[in-house]
């Protein structure tokens, strides 16, 4: 998913942004305790859930705020399992096998689930903070009537394709309302911001395997 800029959201990739020369500081002097309070908030309230269904909205924008792309799209999640829609793919997640649907091709890839150790994937979009990054709290903005505590992060590797992902957590519900992904040397940007968010009391695991019924005359390649 999230390959070093975000796919969550796979994805899976939140508002005008105010640089400041908070920007600036240096990350690797310390970890801040008000970051780290808010961070694991918001892991613990989600390792409580069964899972859970958002819809996001996802812009990439130039160093100069330029909107070069954008889309929308709809992710349920549960535990290692995923369903990720964007456009006109498709993609379903069992934990072991990736189906990749495409609409416009007619065309299903299948693969096996292989993330590597440092993939931001779904089901750790709200544990990835606690190795291989720096974090700090950068204050609160009021948005359309709520508080949103706001984080950046910054990766310990300097190799790395992410310089820097700001985090935006609403302070009365505990949720990441929206993300950007900053790109080391250009400073372009890939904005996420959650539309709808809505916690699964219950889940049917056969959602996360692949129905044939619903691709009939799809083309099959298995990359396995």
């Amino acid at each position: 998913m999230l390959k070093d800029r975000g796919n969550i959201f796979a994805p899976v990739k939140l508002l005008v942004i105010l640089f400041s020369g908070f920007l600036f500081l240096d990350f690797q002097s310390r970890q801040d305790p008000m970051a780290e309070e808010i961070l694991n908030a918001v892991s613990k309230k989600h390792k409580k859930m069964k899972g859970f269904l958002a819809s996001f909205s996802h812009d990439s924008e130039t160093n100069s705020g330029k909107v070069s792309g954008n889309s929308k799209g709809e992710i349920k999640v549960s535990g290692s399992k995923y369903i990720l829609t964007t456009g006109p793919v498709t993609m379903i997640c069992d934990g072991k096998t990736v189906w990749s649907a495409n609409k416009k091709n007619r065309e299903i890839n299948i693969a096996d689930y292989e993330p590597e150790a440092d993939d931001i994937t779904p089901e750790r979009i709200y544990n990835f903070y606690q190795k291989g990054y720096k974090y700090i709290f950068m204050g609160e903005v009021k948005v359309k009537g709520r508080i949103w505590q706001t984080i950046d992060l910054e990766p310990e590797n300097l190799n790395k394709e992410i310089v820097k992902i700001r985090l935006f957590v609403d302070k009365s519900s505990l949720l990441i309302t929206k993300y950007i992904v900053f790109e080391r040397g250009t400073n372009d940007r890939e904005v996420f911001e959650i539309d709808t968010f809505k916690e699964l009391k219950t889940v049917s695991q056969e959602d996360f395997s692949l129905n044939k019924k619903l691709y009939p005359g799809y083309k099959i390649v298995d990359l396995r």
